[in-house]
């Protein structure tokens, strides 16, 4: 279902990122920020498959740490400036947790059935 609160958690991810993208200086490493946008665009409309969702949001969060450790590398530090894009990987997390809830609240339903 797409009014879920994972949706929003999502959403607002999708837009972090590509606010992160617009704020720094478009270098090659910041591409990962749009793929993340993008995955996290493609997440919210895979509600019907609950695990592959919850796949694809462990992805996100992998590269959103990855852009972190190609910051660090690029740039020899990490600012706090540079801080928005763990708000995303919150973010995603939360609607990761959000997605399993959901799958163990279907799987207990069908057990009952």
């Amino acid at each position: 279902m797409i009014q879920r609160k994972q949706t929003i958690y999502l959403l607002l991810a999708c837009i972090i990122a590509l606010v992160c993208f617009g704020l720094r200086f478009f270098q090659w490493i910041d591409l990962l920020q749009v793929v993340s946008a993008v995955l996290s665009g493609i997440t919210i409309f895979q509600y019907h498959r609950r695990l592959v969702q919850a796949r694809l949001c462990l992805v996100g969060i992998f590269i959103i740490f990855a852009w972190y450790i190609g910051i660090a590398v690029l740039e020899g530090r990490v600012d706090t400036a540079e801080g928005l894009p763990m708000v995303n990987a919150i973010l995603i997390f939360m609607a990761r947790k959000g997605i399993l809830d959901d799958e163990k609240l279907v799987r207990a339903a069908d057990r009952i059935r």
